[in-house]
C-alpha cells in the first residue's frame, strides 16, 4: 500500500527486453532497501531486484507493459518513486495500491500563474463511477485532487510544490500516463453494484420497528 506522495525521482538507465517482459534499471539512492520489497514506479507497484549501489532494478511483466505507460519510458526519463507505506507513517495522500487501472492521455495543459491546470482524457462511462469533483486520483504515482469531471476527462490543478518535487512539469500534450482510481471509491461501487434496488432502499430509509435491515 502507498500514499501517492513521491519520495524521490529516479532516472531510467536502461530497459532490457527479456522473455516478453522488460528489466527496468533506474538510478536512485535509498537507504536500507530490502530485496523483494515493493516500490511504486510512476504509480506501478514493482518488486525490487538486486542491483549495484545507486541503482534499482525491476522486472516488468508483459501484462504490466500492456496496462501501463512503463514500456514507453526512454533512457534519461524521470520517474516517481515511493516505498510501501509503514503502519506508523502519516497518511498524507490517500490509499494507493500501485495497481494501475488504465493509461490515459494528457489532453490540455494551461498555465494559471504559478499553477498548472491539466486535463487528462480517455475515460469511459464505467470509469466515471470512480471519478468525482474533489475526489482523489493517482496520476503517475502522484496523489491529486480532481477539480472537474466531464464525459471522458478530468481536470487537476498542480501546485508549485508538486511541480518542484515531481516530474509533472515535464508532462506534454499527448503523453500517456498511469491512472489509479481511488481505492475506497472502487470498493464502494463494487459493493453497491452487487445490491438490488430493493436492498439499497432500506439502507437509506429509517427502518420500522421489527424490520431487519440487510447488511
Amino acid at each position: 500500500m502507498f500514499t501517492g506522495l513521491v519520495e524521490k525521482c529516479g532516472t531510467v538507465v536502461s530497459q532490457e527486453k527479456h522473455d516478453s517482459g522488460t528489466r527496468l534499471i533506474l538510478e536512485a539512492r535509498f537507504d536500507s532497501l530490502v530485496i523483494g520489497e515493493s516500490i511504486a514506479v510512476n504509480g506501478v507497484c514493482l518488486t525490487l531486484l538486486p542491483a549495484p549501489t545507486g541503482q534499482l532494478a525491476f522486472d516488468v511483466s508483459p501484462e504490466t507493459l500492456r496496462a501501463t505507460s512503463l514500456g514507453a519510458l526512454a533512457l534519461g526519463d524521470g520517474v516517481h518513486l515511493e516505498r510501501a507505506l509503514r503502519a506508523s507513517d502519516r497518511l498524507g495522500g490517500h490509499y494507493v495500491t500501485g495497481h494501475v487501472d488504465r493509461a490515459a492521455e494528457i489532453q490540455c495543459i494551461t498555465q494559471q500563474g504559478e499553477y498548472t491546470e491539466v486535463t487528462v482524457a480517455g475515460f469511459n462511462a464505467s470509469d466515471r463511477r470512480y471519478l468525482c469533483p474533489k475526489g482523489s486520483v493517482t496520476l503517475d504515482g502522484v496523489s491529486l485532487t480532481i477539480n472537474a469531471v466531464t464525459d471522458d476527462a478530468i481536470t487537476v490543478m498542480l501546485i508549485p510544490h508538486t511541480l518542484l518535487k515531481t516530474t509533472l512539469s515535464t508532462w506534454f500534450v499527448g503523453q500517456r500516463i498511469n491512472v489509479e482510481f481511488d481505492y475506497i471509491a472502487r470498493v464502494l461501487v463494487h459493493q453497491l453494484g452487487s445490491l438490488s434496488d430493493s436492498t439499497i432502499i432500506p439502507l437509506f430509509d429509517k427502518p420500522n420497528k421489527g424490520i431487519e435491515v440487510p447488511l
